[in-house]
């Protein structure tokens, strides 16, 4: 038997269970690396990113896919050469971790790693971790924050796009002869200079 909830419980119960006290601090790779690595990173999709390429135009569809994929990252912390990572905690807990490396000649900030446990995701976390990534691009000089997913990340991709980020372009070869091969390339970007980095 259901038993009908109030809305204003709802809201209530939605509001106590989003209400972490996050705390975001440097990255030890010593201090950290074995709960990083630990991390949930995996996400389940019914919709993927298609491209389109015509003769002068590109299009990128998005698609509902069945059976669902389900795909979880693996996280290599030696295998990319980023130079700053920061872990957001709660209780003292990692659960989460964005890693970046900034290119001097044309000031961009491209992020290697951002992940959240699965059950910790859309309660702030991200959001802090990545303003905690802006702040420090911006001190090293970056105008451009840059970051590369998959096709099938449509979750991940929305929650780029909620951090102020758009599509800038795809690559259909990247993961060719990687266990990822048949999925697409998605970069996105947005600005962190002054006038931008407060969303």
């Amino acid at each position: 038997m259901s038993v009908p909830i109030r809305c204003d419980t709802i809201h209530y119960m939605n509001a106590a269970v989003n209400a972490l006290d996050w705390k975001i601090r440097d990255f030890d790779v010593k201090r950290d690396s074995e709960a990083v690595c630990r991390l949930d990173t995996s996400f389940t999709s019914d919709f993927l990113y298609e491209v389109r390429a015509g003769a002068e135009a590109i299009h990128l569809e998005m698609k509902r896919i069945h059976p669902p994929r389900e795909k979880r990252f693996q996280i290599e912390l030696k295998a990319d050469a980023w130079q700053q990572g920061y872990v957001a905690t709660v209780d003292g807990v990692v659960h989460g971790f964005v890693a970046m490396q900034f290119s001097a000649w044309n000031r961009r900030m491209s992020i290697w790693h951002f992940y959240v446990d699965l059950t910790y995701r859309g309660r702030g976390g991200g959001r802090q971790l990545m303003h905690a990534g802006y702040e420090w691009g911006r001190k090293a000089g970056a105008v451009t924050a840059w970051v590369e997913t998959s096709n099938i990340n449509v979750p991940g991709i929305k929650a780029y796009r909620r951090l102020g980020f758009d599509i800038c372009g795809y690559d259909t070869t990247l993961y060719r002869g990687t266990p990822s091969e048949g999925e697409v390339a998605m970069f996105m970007a947005r600005r962190i200079d002054e006038n931008e980095a407060s969303s």
